[in-house]
């Protein structure tokens, strides 16, 4: 009988000894291998849990966060896809997942991307000379530089890639324009029509060169070049550096350019040394004119740098014209972090609904914002209708979590954003002052 207790006991000991360990298990978070891979590439984290949900952050080198995502589970399985930007940092990265205490975490490297950056070769495989035409008729292969030009009156440059296809371009000079002076315009050279072979815009900027009648240009006035919107059927400036008869601006898409004579632009109380012939020039001179956004005590913009979250929230309130103190603060447990100069914009872009905080009740002011970020931001102070959508219509719609599918397919529609190259919308690429201040300006074009 003795014995038959102490079998029951023990029976029941190691029955208390297990059911904890089978109840810890039930909770645990794995993550699959994740292969080392390049800027640019696709990253997919993928593993197995019992949680509902997890959440997914991906780290960079750095430590600071590039990704971050809740993940159903289904049936005990999770997957999310990412695709890096071309000009992330080459390093090891990390990822985390789960809940709470609850999480497991892997790593893998990243080398330099296809684009180049980093020095990296990358998709365009091989090395290719440029190739240079005078004709106005220009073949590319995939990545590669070259030149062409129309007499000496156009040349249109290619920076090595700048496109992901095969490229082909035409330059035509239009003698019949009759219907492209509407407003009085004065033309200080012809008008060209420059076409390439696909629709997509160029992943990197290209430039053109115009050489212009100065004899057009009376004092008080400047030469500028324009570009022809067809929608809206009148003249668009882009602007451009002048070297003596030649005027040289960036642009990435193709359609009707000429030299215009315009009066000369109030001069700026800060002159930004380091926007001529950028491809948002003309967006940051009114963004800065409006109040949105200000420039470095240096004398420069830095249209390329990124923007953080409290940087944003700083050009939003301003550029939506929020007033008053906001809403508290005290809610995220990192206020203290916000700087002074960001809190009331912050508390103001909170009150209006315009920005949120993260689960973990932080703001992150510091955090580099994204391109999917801006999108959802930028759809709240429209207060566009977020209807669910399935797809984006982007290339990459895959890579744009469930949750911000509708804000980026409303502000897509609006004529807000757009995307990079190749029909790609990029949503975890960190966005830069220029792109932060042409959204902006996009979507008061759009509240009009």
């Amino acid at each position: 009988m003795k014995q038959r207790i102490t079998s029951l006991l023990i029976t029941l000991v190691l029955l208390v000894a297990i059911v904890p360990a089978a109840g810890a298990a039930s909770e645990v978070v794995t993550l699959d291998a994740i292969a080392d891979t390049t800027g640019g590439s696709a990253v997919t984290i993928s593993g197995s849990t019992s949680l509902d949900e997890v959440n997914i952050k991906l780290l960079r080198p750095n430590s600071t966060i590039l990704y971050f995502n809740i993940v159903p589970a289904t049936n005990g399985a999770f997957s999310d896809t990412i695709t890096l930007g071309d000009s992330e940092p080459t390093g090891t990265y990390t990822v985390v997942a789960g809940q709470g205490t609850k999480i497991a975490t892997t790593t893998f490297s990243v080398s330099a991307g296809q684009s180049g950056n980093n020095g990296g070769g990358g998709m365009f495989a091989g090395s290719f000379e440029p190739t240079s035409t005078t004709n106005g008729k220009l073949t590319l292969a995939a990545g590669q530089a070259g030149d062409t030009s129309l007499g000496q009156e156009v040349t249109v440059t290619i920076p090595r890639g700048a496109t992901d296809k095969r490229l082909e371009i035409t330059i035509e000079k239009l003698l019949n324009t009759a219907n492209l002076a509407n407003h009085g315009e004065v033309f200080a050279s012809a008008v060209f029509e420059i076409l390439k072979n696909f629709s997509d815009n160029f992943l990197k900027p290209v430039k053109l060169t115009f050489k212009f009648d100065t004899s057009k240009v009376k004092e008080g006035q400047r030469a500028s070049v324009f570009y022809f919107d067809e929608q809206k059927q009148e003249w668009i400036e882009l602007g451009g550096m002048i070297s003596g008869d030649t005027i040289t601006v960036e642009t990435n898409h193709f359609t009707k350019f000429a030299v215009l004579v315009v009066g000369e632009k109030t001069e700026p109380s800060v002159r930004f040394s380091d926007i001529s012939g950028h491809w948002a020039e003309n967006k940051i001179a009114q963004a800065v004119e409006l109040g949105i956004v200000k420039g470095y005590t240096d004398g420069t913009f830095k249209p390329n740098a990124t923007v953080t979250r409290a940087e944003f929230a700083v050009m939003l309130a301003n550029a939506m014209n929020l007033s008053g103190d906001g809403a508290t603060l005290a809610g995220f447990s990192d206020s203290a972090k916000i700087a002074a100069w960001a809190k009331t914009s912050v508390a103001q872009a909170v009150e209006a609904g315009f920005i949120t905080g993260y689960e973990d009740m932080t703001f992150r002011p510091a955090a580099e914002i994204t391109r999917v970020q801006l999108a959802a931001m930028i759809a709240r102070a429209y207060s566009a209708d977020l209807a669910k959508v399935d797809t984006t219509g982007f290339a990459d719609d895959a890579s744009i979590a469930t949750w911000a599918k509708s804000a980026v397919y409303a502000v897509k529609q609006l004529g807000i954003i757009q995307g990079k190259g190749s029909n790609r919308f990029a949503p975890n690429d960190t966005a830069t002052r220029a792109e932060a201040v042409t959204m902006l300006i996009n979507l008061l074009d759009a509240k009009q």
